[in-house]
Formats: structure tokens, sequence, C-alpha cells
């Protein structure tokens, strides 16, 4: 069809999925054409200037905006023509100069895994951990996240979470708003929830009537098994505007001499030295042990955090739909009868899988759901919170010892036990596990005791929190229900910077959730763009 329709000096517009072929196609023929190719996207941004965050902290700097205002010139800067009239001449010359001045702005990421398209889990085939190093899960681009469920929380505070203390709440929403859009842009949008606001706000009531209390969120669930497609989204994005990425980098220092930064990392074995004026450390979870080693070494402030421990719980996926199709993710907390202690539902995934995770060499419990397959369970997190005070407050040790225990018992798995294995005071089996009516959904497990395993106090705030949460959810207290462990939330000790994420007297910004600023997906992006708008906006022009 081509062959008939094609002439010399001709730009052909073809949509991204037909570009490909249509080249091949002409490049099989006898005869050599001048012909461009180009997909809508790109006639678009030929036609238009496009702009980004650097552009409007260049307009609030040299002419004296705010933010908004400098977002709403740019908007009508997109179809600025030269010699039209006074008007647009101005807009032309701003948006030459914007062009000229952001030229020498250059970004390097340094990531210790691999890009997302290169991110293997062997277990997946094998069904169980070689301990690969580092972890294909949790490291590489897009951190952990990336793998994890794929459940957007967009709230300003939630758990270790809190943008309420960087800034106003007016601020804090707009914020969250602004980075939703951006993850719309990348196709990170899906069904809402609550899907049903009354229904939710009756649930509440419910739930508040038994002495517990329901967080209402907007959530989005994306699925495990989409996210790392929207990840190399952001990927190739972020190369084709001139970042630099590097794979399989373990940042070793960060060493300062007149402001300015030279940052030592080691790639395949070799130690390498790049300087930098601006400095932002985000190693997520898993490098949360290096922070504070960096932290210690430089006497960089820190706050110590709570952790969270308990189990991973799992039921027949009926017994929690009743929730789950109104909230996907349910937060509830309860305060127990005999210590008091605040217990709560987390990361709840419906149709979902348990799953491993290997931090620092030992094992804990997770949890995910895909998008596109389902099992006949739903499980979610039930854990207590934990802070340590005097004489040791060091919370993240702490749970360590106890995932090294339950390695030590599980011969380096998680273990499973029945809650009415648990309630007797007996080990659980896989012959009775077998038997029951709930098929587990990880079955590189030990059947065990966690009684064994976990504090006494926590056990106690298990089981009276279940029973509790059976009021609300009929059926969560069943004997049938297993019970993984263990799962533990390591929030990571919180490093003290100013309302920007930076550092008092330096040009060093902590961000996420390995500094302990946050502890999901979207507060955790939200922290990027603070430090990426202060850097902008005090960037030497």
């Amino acid at each position: 069809m081509l062959k008939e329709l094609i002439e010399n000096n001709m730009i052909l517009v073809l949509p991204n999925n037909m570009k490909e072929n249509a080249i091949k196609e002409v490049s099989s023929l006898d005869k050599i054409y001048n012909i461009k190719f180009m997909s809508l996207k790109e006639l678009i941004d030929s036609l238009t200037f496009t702009y980004d965050e650097r552009s409007i902290y260049y307009l609030i700097k040299k002419y004296d905006m705010n933010y908004d205002v400098a977002n709403i010139y740019l908007n009508n800067l997109k179809y600025a023509v030269n010699n039209v009239s006074d008007k647009t001449n101005k807009l032309t010359k701003i948006k030459n100069e914007l062009i000229e001045n952001n030229k020498d702005l250059k970004i390097l990421l340094l990531d210790k895994g691999k890009y997302a398209e290169n991110r293997i889990c062997p277990m997946k085939k094998t069904g169980k951990c070689v301990n690969c190093n580092p972890c294909g899960i949790l490291s590489g681009y897009g951190g952990a996240g990336t793998f994890s469920d794929g459940k957007l929380n967009f709230i300003p505070k939630l758990g270790k979470s809190d943008l309420f203390k960087y800034m106003s709440i007016s601020d804090a929403n707009k914020l969250i708003e602004d980075t939703e859009t951006i993850f719309n842009k990348f196709g990170m949008d899906s069904k809402t929830y609550p899907t049903n606001i009354k229904e939710a706000e009756m649930l509440k009531e419910k739930i508040a009537k038994v002495g517990a209390n329901l967080l209402i969120i907007k959530q989005k669930h994306l699925g495990s098994d989409k996210l790392p497609i929207y990840i190399e989204k952001f990927e190739e994005y972020l190369k084709n505007k001139g970042v630099e990425i590097k794979e399989n980098t373990d940042v070793v220092d960060i060493n300062e001499m007149n402001k300015e930064y030279t940052v030592e990392y080691k790639l395949k074995g070799k130690i390498i030295d790049v300087k930098a004026k601006y400095v932002v450390v985000a190693p997520g979870r898993t490098g949360a042990k290096w922070v504070q080693q960096l932290a210690d070494k430089y006497k960089i402030p820190y706050t110590s955090q709570s952790i969270e421990i308990g189990v991973r719980v799992e039921v027949r996926k009926e017994i929690l739909e009743s929730i789950t199709n109104v909230i996907y993710d349910p937060t509830i907390f309860i305060k127990t009868d005999t210590y008091n202690d605040e217990i709560r539902t987390f990361c709840t995934n419906p149709g979902g899988f348990v799953a491993k995770e290997n931090y620092n060499g030992y094992i804990c419990v997770n949890g995910h759901a895909l998008k596109d397959i389902k099992s006949n369970n739903s499980n979610f997190a039930f854990i207590s919170k934990v802070h340590l005070t005097e004489p040791v407050t060091n919370t993240r040790e702490y749970g360590e010892c106890i995932a090294k225990i339950a390695n030590t018992l599980g011969d380096g798995k998680p273990i499973i036990q029945t809650l009415r294995d648990l309630r007797m005071g007996r080990r659980s089996n896989m012959d009775r596990i077998k038997k029951g009516f709930i098929e587990p959904t990880l079955k590189d497990v030990v059947a065990g005791d966690l009684a064994l395993v976990l504090p006494h106090r926590i056990i106690k705030n298990i089981l009276e929190g279940l029973e509790t949460l059976d009021k609300i959810i009929p059926g969560v207290n069943n004997g049938e229900t297993l019970l993984y462990g263990p799962e533990i939330k390591f929030f990571s000790n919180e490093i003290d910077t100013d309302n920007n994420m930076k550092l008092i007297n330096h040009n060093i910004y902590f961000i996420g959730d390995g500094a302990g600023k946050a502890g999901n997906i979207v507060t955790a992006a939200a922290t990027g763009l603070i430090s990426a708008r202060d850097i902008l906006k005090n960037y030497k022009i």
C-alpha cells in the first residue's frame, strides 16, 4: 500500500506501533525515497514548546512569578510564534531564554541494582530465594516499589509518612495532587477507591462501634505485574531528557569541599569519583542501614523511628470481599485489651499472594496482588507498633534480631502456622495445613510455631486484635486462618533536614523511605518533588 502512496520529500505521521513496520516496508523497496517518519507525539513536540519544572523555576527567579502564574505562562507559551504580536514576541523571547539557560543542567542517577527491564527474580522459576546480591526485588531502578502490590495511597499522612511536618495542610494536599498528575502521565491510573464514599462512611461507623478506627484514603491499585511497565516508561522519559543512569553501582561515600561534592561509587570493582553541586540521597528501604552509617560517620543528626512487628494473615478471599469491594486496602487501627497497644491492618491484597522479602540476608514476608491473575485467597499484614526508648533506642536492630531468630528456626524460610495451632500452643505441620480449606499461596515455607519467634506481647496483640477484627469482618478469626511470619516494617531512622529535605548549610538532600521521610510510593515520590523543586529554585542561572 505504501508503495503506491509515497513520494519524495514526504512526512509520514503514524502511530508508534505502525512506524517501525512502515520503515521496514519502505526499506525493502527497490528505490530510495527521501521520507521522514514521525510519530504523532514527535509531530506535536516539533510544533509546540514543551517544558518541565526547570522552566517554571527559571520564571520564578528571573521574573518574580509565583509557581501557579509561571505554570499558566508556560501553558500559553506552547504555541508562541515569532512576529505575530508584541505579546507573543515576549513569549517567544522567554521561550528562547528557557532553552538557552537550561543547557548546562546535568543529572546523574546511580542505582545499586539494574534497569527496570533487567530486574529478574529467580524465585519466580525456582520457587526458592537464591540470595541474589543485590536483590532484584529490592534494588534497581524504581526500587522495591516496582515489585510491590502497586497500591497508591493519595494522602499526605499515613503511617510514618507525614508531609504536614514540612508544609501546610493545603500545600501538602496540592503536592499529593501534583504527584498523582505525574503518575497519570505515565499511565499509572486505575479504578479509584473507595468505590462508594457513602458505603465507606457506613463501614467507618460500623468499625467505630467495636472500638476500632478505619482510615478512609483515596487509593488506586496498579498490580505488581503492571508496575515494571510503568517504571520503564519513567526510565525512558528521563533518558530522553538527557538524564544519565548507571546501573549496578554501589555508592561508597559522599565528600564535601568548598560547597562541591565528590560522590564515590563502585562499578565493576573500580572506585569512581564524580563531582556534583547538589546530591540527592534516595536509597530506599534496603539502603537504610547505609544511610545510618553515613550519618554516624559525618555526625548527621537523626531521629530513631518505631518499627512494626507481626504476621501476614491469609484467608479465603470471600471473607474480605464485603469490605475490599468498597475499600481496596482498608487500614483499620485497633487498641488491644491487655497492653493497650496499637495493632493495624496494612497492605491488604484481595485475590493476592503472600511473598518473601530478603533484607540483608534474612527473610521476612510481604504480600502483593496481580492485576490480571488472582488467587483464591486474600492476605493482609497485621502488625503492632514497637518503640524503644531507654537504654536502647535502635528499634531496627531489635527487629533484625527477631528476623534472625525466625530464620534460624525456619532454616532460612518464613514460618507458617494456623491460627488454631497458635491458640492451642502447638507447632503446625504441613499435613494439618494441607487438610484445611485454605491452600497457602507461598509454598517455600516451614510449618512451625510463631510463639517461639515473636515476643509474647506481640502474639497477645495479634490474638486479641483478630478477635476484635472478627466483629468487623466475620471469618478472619477462624481456626483455619493462616499466619506467616515474621512481617516486619523497618522504619528507617529519620535524617534531620529542613522543610525542603536538605541538610542545614549543605546542598545534600535526603528523601524517601531509606532516609525515614516516607513509607509508601506516593509520599516517597512527593519528597522527591520537594527536593527537585528546591534545587531548581536555587540552581544558578
